[in-house]
C-alpha cells in the first residue's frame, strides 16, 4: 500500500454501495476493459486506478504477452474474424455493504469466456480485488 507523505502506511477508507455506481453496471464495463487488456487492445495503465496492485500487476503482465503474440503475428486484429471481444451479460451478488462479487460472460465470433471478480468500495470507488479470466 503506497505511503502518504509523512511516511505512514495510507490507509483506504471503506464506502458504502448507495454512495457508489450501480455494480453491475460498473462491473460490465470494467470487464470489457479488463478483457481488451488481456487480449492486447488495451493499455493496462488505464485500469490501474481501479484495481490492486495485485490485480493491476497480472493483467498487465498478461496483456504485455498477448500484445507482443498480436505484434507478431500470432493473434489476429479486433478487425479480424473474431473481432473485439463484448461483455454479453453480467451477474452481481453483494456479499456485503461496499463488497460485490460479479460473474461475467465474453465472447467474440470464435470465442466465449467466463469473468469473475470482487469489487470493494474503497476511497469513494469500487475497486478490483480480485480478478479471474478465462
Amino acid at each position: 500500500m503506497p505511503d502518504d507523505e509523512d511516511g505512514r502506511p495510507r490507509t483506504e477508507q471503506a464506502t458504502a454501495t448507495v454512495d457508489l455506481p450501480d455494480p453491475g453496471r460498473w462491473a460490465g464495463q470494467f470487464v470489457q476493459a479488463a478483457t481488451e487488456v488481456a487480449v492486447g487492445l488495451r493499455p493496462a495503465v488505464q485500469l490501474v486506478r481501479w484495481t490492486t496492485e495485485d490485480v493491476y500487476s497480472r493483467l498487465a503482465r498478461r496483456g504485455e504477452v498477448a500484445t507482443r503474440a498480436r505484434r507478431a503475428g500470432r493473434l489476429g486484429s479486433a478487425q479480424g474474424p473474431a473481432g473485439r471481444p463484448r461483455v454479453r451479460s453480467v451477474r452481481t451478488c453483494e456479499v456485503r455493504d461496499g463488497i460485490v462479487e460479479a460473474s461475467a460472460v465474453v465472447g467474440d465470433a470464435e470465442r466465449t469466456r467466463a469473468v469473475a471478480l470482487r469489487l470493494e468500495g474503497l476511497d469513494g470507488r469500487w475497486r478490483v480485488t480480485v480478478l479471474e479470466l478465462g
